[in-house]
């Protein structure tokens, strides 16, 4: 009998021990799929706040078909501005800073259509983005920036671009609810190893390597008329001055001033496209169908 006691006694104590050892494990474990949950939602929400940082949009200029032949696109001198149709992309990837500013990275990349399609990565750019100035009816949005050494393009390679820091940036000026100018600004200096190094196209466009920028000052100013919220008709001039390499460090000329016009059209924030026809009416064979193409610029934010 006390042998059999013992052993009742014994196995009742192993049970209240078992008892207690599961109401332990249990609450540790309730406890640590608890800090599992918590420590998931942290990271969760760290990687939606990092991921919110970033943004992506794009700036796209096609050089379209001349009127006169319907191939590649036409200078003011009636010769090809490539060797083929040109769609010319800049795709910047953004990292905010602050409400303000965001460090960019300008990616450049080409795509030359001929019978078969051709594409040339055009380097890197690395600068700073932003609302740079703003008024009233007004904003001047952009990014300073400068090429990337040897990460340089096929152009800039050519050209033996060491650095180029400018602007490229565009300025909104709202009139009333219809009427707009705006403008791409673009300003830009080149330093160089080989001041006469060019790519072909370059000569291909009858333009003398001594004609190579040292400093350019561009603006593409265009008054815009919104028919809707959707259409609209725009026109406007590519105004550059130009110190070339071959040229005095005073000294600046007028480069050939096309003239565009045609509908913009609006189909969402991550597309908006003007569409027109392109021509040299001041400089070279002027106003006329030899110096005529259709173009296209396409902008829009990705995210």
């Amino acid at each position: 009998m006390k042998k059999s006691s013992v052993e009742v006694r014994n196995l009742r104590w192993t049970l209240v021990s078992l008892f207690i050892l599961s109401l332990g494990l249990t609450s540790f474990s309730s406890h640590a799929q608890v800090g599992l949950s918590t420590t998931a939602t942290v990271k969760e929400g760290s990687l939606r706040k990092l991921a919110e940082r970033f943004g992506m949009n794009y700036f796209s200029f096609w050089e379209g078909p001349s009127l006169e032949d319907g191939l590649t696109g036409k200078n003011e001198l009636a010769r090809p501005l490539d060797t083929g149709l040109s769609l010319f992309n800049l795709v910047s990837v953004k990292y905010k800073l602050n409400d303000t500013y965001s460090l960019d990275l300008q990616n450049r990349l080409e795509l030359i259509h001929t019978q078969e399609n051709e594409w040339r990565f055009q380097g890197l750019r690395a600068g700073v983005s932003g609302t740079l100035l703003k008024g009233e009816s007004w904003n001047l949005s952009g990014a300073v920036n400068t090429d990337v050494p040897e990460l340089n393009g096929r152009d800039a390679r050519a050209r033996t671009v060491l650095f180029n820091p400018g602007l490229f940036a565009g300025l909104t000026w709202n009139l009333d609810p219809r009427w707009s100018l705006y403008t791409v600004l673009s300003p830009r200096i080149f330093f160089y190893r080989d001041d006469q190094a060019v790519e072909p196209e370059w000569l291909l466009a009858g333009r003398d390597p001594g004609e190579k920028p040292r400093a350019i000052l561009q603006a593409f100013p265009t008054i815009n008329y919104a028919i809707s919220d959707r259409f609209g008709l725009r026109s406007g001039l590519d105004l550059q001055f130009r110190q070339f390499v071959e040229s005095a460090p005073t000294y600046l000329k007028r480069w050939p001033t096309s003239w565009t016009v045609g509908p913009t059209i609006i189909l969402s924030k991550m597309l908006s496209t003007y569409v027109f026809v392109q021509t040299w009416p001041f400089d070279g064979k002027g106003l006329s169908r030899e110096t005529s193409s259709l173009g296209m610029w396409l902008t829009g934010v990705l995210f």
